[in-house]
């Protein structure tokens, strides 16, 4: 085994800020990935041959004692080696997704107090092992730490990097999942285009396209499109964007909206549902606008903080969005923004009414005990008219299960069941018939106007209240008025009823 020192010179006091700087759990984790893509991307002529599908694979495991990131990339080659492990020491290469020098070093301290990089550089002879510990080079205010050494086949290429005696930002269960989709959002432009394959406790990442509309224009019609403008401009100072806006075709509320910023094909500062979502490109909080718009865009000619969780700049960089802004505005041929804004999907019909017939079932499915009068009837409840007790619906169709249900109205409990059925040749509002077990037979008839008119109120709870409270009122006003010795005006007041309603 032989022996070398590498140099980790710096302050003490600075491995303690990076406890404390801002920071998220998937942007550290990303800070390996980084590191991963840039040594393929670098080395892509000798590895793409050697590694299965021509790409990088990275492999993260998380687990309550120790995080693991493995890769099958060149390994750390000797000319870097020295700078891979002393603060701010800039790769020789620094026009890659590394190009800080500081990524590994500082998530590693973040995210625990001891960790183990193992790589074996592709042609060389020997593997290396750097172990840090962060309690001891603070006791010790050690500034170089001893590299391990052993013979290795020349054709392995790796690096595994474990982080064991966690912090306190070490990932939860919880955060597993999160991880996934922001590490997916972070790499998307790699994913999609074979560069990577990043496994998260053994699951493969593979990221989702958010579905496009495609439709006519909301005011001049026409044929449908896809509502897609890709872009490419230059604002000058070495200011630039390439990408593309377009419009969702389900709208989302903050995870599939909004804008994934790029810069050297990977995410700064945006990811899964923290994504960019500026007032002049998305319109107000909760707007259509805000819910359908959507894009990418790779910007260059601004610098990103160290943990590229963000683009400097701001002023400036507001500014250069606004003038994106008035260049798709400017552009004719595509009204991204007024569709956005003004489309609305015309649904199914079969759809709204399933749902407006859901929301009924389950408002009138509610327990209902009203008091009418002081005194209480004694009488038995008399049955609907022959007519009605006779009826027979051919070819029904039942909607919805039955509701079972008991209306209690000055003391007397009535059972109910409601049904509601599509009836050839019926336009009728409600039928009432009796069963065998003194039960009462409502039937909402769903062909008629009424309900063809409000199924847009009657698909939701908070809306359809209302509407139903009416539609309840109507059948305890016609059991009460049985209940006094009526039927007869009972059952012409429902006709004239069912002769009425829907139809103004």
């Amino acid at each position: 085994m032989i022996k070398e020192k590498v140099s980790i010179a710096t302050k003490p006091l600075v491995y303690q800020v990076f406890r404390h700087i801002a920071n998220k759990v998937h942007n550290a984790l990303a800070e390996y990935v980084d590191n991963s893509i840039s040594s393929f991307n670098k080395h892509i002529d000798v590895l793409k041959p050697l590694n299965p599908n021509g790409r990088v694979r990275v492999d993260i495991t998380i687990t309550d004692d120790y995080i693991q990131i493995k890769d099958n990339a060149f390994g750390i080659e000797e000319e870097n080696y020295q700078r891979a492990f002393e603060l701010a020491r800039v790769p020789l290469d620094a026009t890659g997704l590394n190009e800080f020098g500081m990524g590994m070093k500082v998530s590693s301290i973040w995210l625990s107090n001891h960790w183990v990089v193992e790589s074996k550089a592709f042609g060389e002879n020997l593997k290396k092992t750097f172990v840090f510990d962060l309690e001891e080079v603070l006791e010790t205010e050690k500034t170089d730490v001893d590299v391990e050494e052993i013979p290795a086949d020349v054709d392995e290429h790796y690096t595994v990097i474990t982080l064991t005696n966690l912090s306190q930002f070490k990932p939860t269960n919880r955060q597993i999942s999160g991880i996934k989709k922001h590490l997916c959002s972070i790499y998307s432009q790699f994913i999609r285009d074979g560069i990577v394959d990043i496994y998260v406790n053994d699951e493969l990442l593979v990221y989702q396209e958010p579905k496009i509309l495609y439709a006519p224009h909301y005011k001049n019609g026409g044929e449908s499109i896809k509502w897609r403008m890709d872009i490419n401009y230059s604002f000058g100072n070495g200011q630039s964007v390439k990408g593309f806006v377009a419009i969702l075709e389900q709208m989302s509320n903050n995870e599939n909206n909004g804008f994934l910023l790029f810069r050297r094909g990977r995410t700064i500062g945006t990811s899964s549902d923290d994504k960019y979502r500026p007032k002049c490109l998305c319109g107000d909080v909760g707007s259509p606008q805000y819910k359908r718009i959507f894009g990418e865009l790779e910007i260059e000619g601004f610098d990103v903080s160290f943990t590229k969780n963000a683009f400097n700049e701001d002023d400036q960089f507001q500014a250069f969005i606004e003038a994106l802004r008035d260049e798709i505005k400017s552009d004719k041929t595509i009204d991204i923004f007024g569709q956005a804004q003004n489309y609305r999907k015309a649904e199914d019909p079969k759809k709204v009414e399933k749902k407006a017939v859901s929301t009924m079932a389950q408002e009138l499915s509610k327990s209902v005990i009203i008091n009418t009068a002081p005194s209480t009837p004694t009488e038995a409840i008399p049955q609907p008219s022959q007519t009605d007790s006779a009826m027979s619906f051919p070819l029904e169709e039942t909607l919805i299960t039955p509701i079972f249900k008991k209306m209690k109205i000055d003391g007397v409990e009535y059972n109910i069941e409601i049904r509601f059925e599509k009836i050839p040749g019926s336009t009728s509002f409600y039928s009432i018939s009796s069963s065998l077990d003194n039960r009462y037979v409502i039937r909402l008839h769903m062909d008629n106007p009424y309900f063809k008119r409000y199924n847009d109120l009657l698909k939701d709870e908070e809306s359809a209240g209302p509407v139903l409270h009416l539609v309840q009122a109507v059948f305890g006003a016609e059991l009460l008025t049985n209940v006094s010795g009526y039927a007869s005006e009972a059952k012409v007041f429902r006709d004239k009823l069912n002769s009425l309603i829907g139809r103004f």
